[in-house]
């Protein structure tokens, strides 16, 4: 099975975390791929083995850590800086999407 190379944008807060190794999962609005979809950042490719659909309560309490953050208050004040019309509403619906690098040798598109 061939993975299907989908694009997910992140601010410079992401990209630094996603440098650092620190960053494994990212939340959105829409669903940006499936489990087994690749895309790059930060000069590498990373591949979704995940995706779920959960609300931003749950990605708080269980996945801050996940998403880069050093606290679940980080977390939220992170969302509400990027959604500053609607902020951080705890039983949002959202798309989690985890993801993990490619090892850099024998990866074919």
């Amino acid at each position: 099975m061939r993975s299907t190379v989908v694009e997910i944008p992140f601010n410079e807060w992401s990209r630094e975390r996603l440098r650092r190794g620190v960053k494994r999962a990212t939340s959105r609005r829409k669903r940006y791929g499936d489990p087994g979809d690749m895309f790059r950042a930060v000069g590498r490719w990373w591949i979704l083995t995940e995706v779920r659909r959960v609300t931003l309560r749950e990605v708080r309490d269980r996945w801050w850590k996940a998403e880069g953050c050093e606290s679940p208050e980080e977390f939220e004040e992170v969302w509400a800086s990027i959604h500053p019309r609607r902020g951080f509403v705890p039983n949002q619906k959202v798309w989690i999407h985890f993801f993990e690098p490619v090892p850099t040798r024998g990866v074919r598109l």
